[in-house]
């Protein structure tokens, strides 16, 4: 149980970070922020580095999000929801999720994870473990990631490999929203956050991963999903190991940018040591 919930909760913080985190990039800017400021609501972008550079520099400004993650994963479901500050080495993250019966909560803080194990988990009568060595290492991609990150990791895999291929004014949860369907090579894009070169070298070529992405009116995305099914069944192709059937769907949603949040790392006395 113990591997299986670092695994799946280190999968789940990946792609939360992935979506909000990333590295600075030189192509938003101040001016791109202008740019976006004069551009008609009704409009659509055609290319994907024009919307990067729209949807970029309003994340930067917004800096702050409150976020939902359902995941359909190889006949495994997982749900979570929490909230962040992507600050660079000063972003901070806390998430709660559900998976195989269990409910797990995370919290990055000054650089360092925080895990919440089931009741009855927790060693020494404590409910939170700070991950450390072996255990880190297994998340260490994640916190990588996050120590350069700011809002726009998502957004800068699209201006690595994306390409639009429809893009049309929608309607998502009450609100008016631009909905865009994008072509992403996983691949070249860089895989998702914190990839090592193993990873990378173990995704296949030429593989499209089909990505949707509203943004509300501000420009700020509202939702993305990733459908990674034909990338899981490439990959068992090529390496002989039968996979689970069923879904590979990411869903993310996002609320509330720019509004204040609440990561602080658990109270000293409440934390202790993974079980080995």
């Amino acid at each position: 149980m113990r591997k299986t919930a670092l695994a799946a909760s280190g999968f789940a913080l990946l792609l939360a970070l992935t979506a909000c985190g990333s590295e600075s990039t030189p192509t938003t800017t101040n001016t791109a922020a202008q740019q976006a400021d004069t551009k008609p609501a009704s409009s659509l972008y055609n290319d994907a580095q024009e919307l990067v550079r729209a949807a970029s520099a309003r994340a930067d400004q917004a800096k702050t999000a409150k976020f939902t993650i359902e995941m359909d994963m190889l006949g495994q479901k997982i749900t979570g929801s929490g909230q962040g500050s992507f600050e660079g080495a000063n972003s901070k993250m806390t998430m709660s999720m559900q998976m195989m019966g269990m409910s797990i909560e995370m919290r990055m803080v000054d650089g360092q994870i925080f895990m919440k194990l089931p009741e009855g988990q927790a060693p020494s009568g404590k409910p939170w473990v700070k991950l450390e060595g072996a255990d880190a290492a297994e998340l260490g991609q994640a916190m990588d990631q996050a120590e350069q990150s700011d809002p726009r990791k998502m957004l800068e895999m699209v201006q690595k490999a994306g390409r639009i291929t429809k893009a049309e004014p929608a309607t998502l949860d009450g609100q008016p929203v631009s909905h865009y369907f994008v072509d992403l090579d996983l691949k070249k894009a860089g895989g998702m956050g914190g990839a090592s070169e193993a990873d990378l070298a173990q995704l296949p070529d030429g593989i499209v991963v089909p990505m949707e992405l509203w943004l509300n009116a501000d420009e700020l995305p509202v939702q993305v999903t990733m459908d990674m099914a034909a990338m899981m069944q490439k990959m068992s192709e090529q390496t002989g190991q039968q996979m689970p059937g069923g879904n590979a769907k990411m869903t993310m949603k996002y609320t509330d940018w720019g509004s204040p949040v609440d990561v602080e790392a658990p109270p000293a006395d409440q934390v202790g040591t993974m079980p080995k």
